[in-house]
């Protein structure tokens, strides 16, 4: 029986920046094929995420996979292209010290980057899409960006604060929760729904602007259970069970 329809599809080639919304990805084992291919490493080796990013505002990344060229497009309208051929390998860290192996890439990006972050930043290509996640897809329901928009009092809630991969409707607030630990079948791929996505401080910043505007966080814990360590629920992390395309206005169904 159908629950629910995709509405939404969105990825970026670099981790941390403002996704890109798509019509159709297509899924493997490792979660939506070139998504969060590429990532920003600091002096230290460390890959950086959303929250570092917040002077670059709404800035997009973009892979032509069929000529092998990054680009990152500004808010003041520059836009730097580079070839993401591999340059010296490189093992970057994430998440609980997690090694990321992959190759440094892109140094003209590199360089707008640093210019622009204040620090002195590599773009590494990981091996794999997805590796800089605890999981490699992420699920959101319509109406619990509804539900938290009514706890703020916000009519409408920017949902590309959260950074998820795909929005589905058809579901209570939040039941996209009760799928942890089952498989469910979206588009042609089934993936299996691990647990919650706990939430950080970006969220409650601006996506088009980077600043600060709602209290997200204190805001779902004012009518949802924290999860370990006091972390903030919302949205479900999932794995690819079964290879397939996803696209807008595909059914989504529990296995």
């Amino acid at each position: 029986m159908i629950v629910a329809r995709v509405v939404a599809l969105r990825t970026s080639a670099l981790k941390g920046l403002i996704q890109n919304d798509v019509d159709v990805i297509e899924l493997d084992a490792d979660g939506i094929v070139d998504d969060r291919r590429f990532a920003v490493l600091n002096p230290a080796g460390w890959i950086l995420y959303g929250g570092d990013f917040a002077q670059l505002g709404s800035a997009t990344a973009q892979h032509d996979v069929r000529t092998n060229v990054l680009s990152v497009r500004f808010d003041d309208g520059e836009t730097v292209e580079a070839a993401a051929g591999p340059d010296e390998a490189v093992v970057g860290r994430a998440y609980g010290d997690v090694p990321v192996p992959g190759h440094v890439v892109a140094a003209p990006i590199a360089e707008a980057l640093s210019r622009r972050l204040g620090v002195r930043v590599r773009v590494m290509r990981t091996e794999r899409s997805g590796t800089t996640l605890p999981g490699p897809l992420t699920i959101l329901g319509r109406q619990s960006v509804r539900r938290l928009g009514d706890e703020l009092g916000v009519r409408d809630l920017d949902v590309r604060r959260f950074k998820m991969n795909i929005e589905i409707d058809g579901l209570n607030a939040h039941g996209e929760d009760a799928w942890c630990g089952r498989e469910v079948q979206v588009g042609e791929a089934i993936v299996q729904v691990g647990g919650q996505v706990p939430r950080c401080v970006l969220t409650t910043r601006d996506p088009a602007t980077g600043r600060r505007d709602h209290d997200v966080l204190r805001a779902i814990l004012r009518y949802r259970a924290p999860m370990d360590g006091g972390k903030a629920p919302f949205g479900v992390y999932a794995s690819v069970v079964r290879r397939g395309r996803v696209r807008v206005g595909d059914p989504v169904t529990a296995v």
